[in-house]
């Protein structure tokens, strides 16, 4: 790679994270590589990026699935849509049950920083498989706990005025774009946090209105 495709490719990743008002930390929080490999990128140093970091790029920075692999080819990104507006209407009243306790957008940022190094660690150690292992097991229980997390935020944000929150967007609307294999378990989950974003472009009609019905129950369950 030459060193004016280096710098192109910093250059790249640096303008559309300014673009969308991240910082490094808010790209790392995204699922994005650490502050550390992202400074090293934009300031076109080291080595090349493997195949992991820019697929993190993608994720953090809401382009489409193999952008980053473009762009260091010396291709273009190409940027996720925007989820449409939706009507304001009046937001449910959502109640944790007397098992539950709150999970604050900054403490679930912290875990996913913490995962992230752990990652960076496992990758640099690859001859560690414990390490290898005690990650990806790691991966697998933060995944589901965020997509829980996403999944509960989504319903109380869905008929609020407001909107989904802009930290939500830029922290999880790539995982939201990422596309559904009908056939994993989590499908129809996944199409469900769809749904609640606005997103229900290729969701059957049949699908949507066990949706629909899921929101409602969930609302009316909460205010009964």
């Amino acid at each position: 790679m030459k060193a004016s495709n280096r710098v192109r490719f910093g250059r790249i990743v640096r303008e559309r994270r300014e673009a969308l008002g991240m910082t490094q930390d808010d790209v790392t929080a995204a699922g994005g590589p650490s502050d550390t490999t992202q400074t090293r990128i934009e300031r076109a140093e080291g080595s090349e990026p493997t195949a992991t970091t820019r697929n993190r790029f993608d994720h953090a920075l809401r382009w489409e699935p193999g952008s980053a692999a473009r762009v260091w080819a010396g291709g273009h990104p190409t940027p996720l849509p925007e989820p449409p507006v939706r009507p304001a209407s009046p937001a449910p009243a959502f109640e944790l049950g007397p098992m539950e306790v709150p999970v604050s957008l900054e403490q679930l940022t912290e875990l996913l920083e913490i995962l992230n190094s752990l990652t960076v660690l496992a990758e640099e150690d690859d001859g560690n498989h414990r390490l290898a292992s005690t990650t990806e097991a790691l991966q697998r229980f933060v995944s589901s706990l965020t997509g829980t997390w996403v999944t509960d935020i989504l319903e109380r944000n869905r008929s609020s005025k407001n909107g989904i929150p802009t930290m939500i967007e830029f922290a999880f609307s790539a995982h939201l774009a990422e596309p559904v294999d009908p056939e994993e378990p989590s499908a129809e989950e996944r199409y469900y946090r769809r749904w609640l974003i606005g997103r229900a472009n290729g969701i059957p009609e049949e699908l949507a209105a066990r949706f629909e019905e899921r929101f409602a129950s969930r609302r009316g369950g909460i205010d009964s």
